[in-house]
């Protein structure tokens, strides 16, 4: 039997345990909540993070790191971006030899600005080869529901993508396999930032062109950053790229999209962010991902746009002001 360890027991991990358990597999879940395994073996549901979604009492949650690594053939991480390097360092006196580790974390670290492929490689160096990364359009909801999806799974090693796809493909959820990790994490990484401009844009009713626009030319950002940093932009065309962002910014399902209407009601990002359970990864990846186009000198209007609204208190009228009397520009700088 396949044996998964979950580490993250929010939505997306408790959907990944029901995909898991579907496919025959024995499923451990590790949460940082003390209290929560209780009390989704009474209620047998995960009520703070994914409620009315019945949990089958062979799916085991529990706080213990070293029971839900025990003998795991695949390991999934899914943790919030900032503390997945806190989580590795206390996984790694209990991951098993020869486990693969599939990230399902979209993001970039505070400081570093390291995706999570390097915090891992940093963290887990005797197992880098065993690291795959996985992002495309899927809400926890619809892959708890069974509904059909599609998602990448990218690693530098491909044989490793290929087994980690070997291990979760199922009837409603293909997985496509590839060797770009960088440009898969890119892209799930700063689609959220986007999503979060495009929220605040339909929360202000100004129109389907203009989310659809908002959508193309944060297309064009992704890219430049991920290319920037080593990616393919071939990348940026897939799932992980134009997939997950067209679902992240359209969605009414995304975190990140309801940030950006909140945020357009006159809330503050942060005390937004503070009162809610579930992470809007957007808000997080805000500060780093404008640090790192500074950083890589790629011109990202949008992100910087996004960045200051949430964290240095602009206003929308301003920010919309400062995007849309920038100096005509050609849109594909390559081919002219």
């Amino acid at each position: 039997m396949t044996r998964v360890g979950v580490l993250g027991g929010g939505a997306f991990g408790t959907a990944l345990a029901l995909l898991c358990h579907s496919r025959g597999y024995r499923v451990r879940v590790w949460t940082h909540e003390v209290d929560l395994p209780a009390r989704i073996r009474e209620e047998k549901e995960n009520a703070p993070y994914l409620p009315g979604v019945p949990i089958p009492e062979a799916i085991e949650f529990h706080h213990d790191l070293a029971w839900a690594l025990e003998e795991a053939d695949l390991v999934l991480v899914v943790a919030p971006a900032q503390h997945v390097r806190s989580v590795a360092e206390r996984a790694r006196p209990h991951l098993p030899p020869g486990a693969f580790i599939g990230c399902c974390t979209k993001g970039i670290e505070h400081g570093s600005l390291e995706l999570m492929s390097e915090v891992l490689a940093e963290v887990l160096p005797d197992s880098v080869r065993r690291h795959a990364f996985l992002s495309g359009p899927t809400f926890a909801k619809e892959l708890a529901r069974g509904l059909p999806m599609d998602i990448a799974v990218a690693s530098s090693d491909i044989e490793t993508a290929h087994a980690v796809q070997a291990i979760l493909h199922a009837p409603s959820f293909r997985v496509y396999a590839g060797n770009d990790p960088i440009g898969v994490e890119m892209a799930g990484s700063l689609k959220n930032v986007i999503a979060i401009a495009c929220g605040t844009a339909d929360e202000l009713g100004l129109g389907l062109s203009a989310r659809a626009s908002l959508i193309s030319r944060g297309l064009a950002e992704i890219t430049r950053m991920g290319v920037a940093r080593g990616a393919h932009p071939v990348t940026f065309l897939g799932l992980a790229g134009v997939g997950d962002l067209i679902l992240t910014c359209t969605g009414e399902l995304s975190r990140n999209h309801t940030l950006g209407r909140l945020v357009a009601r006159g809330g503050k990002a942060r005390e937004i962010v503070a009162s809610q359970n579930a992470v809007a990864e957007g808000y997080f990846t805000a500060e780093p991902a404008h640090q790192l186009a500074k950083k890589l000198g790629v011109d990202a209007p949008l992100l910087e746009q996004v960045y200051y609204v949430l964290y240095q208190d602009r206003s929308i009228g301003d920010a919309m002001e400062l995007l849309m009397n920038r100096e005509p520009k050609p849109e594909f700088l390559g081919i002219l």
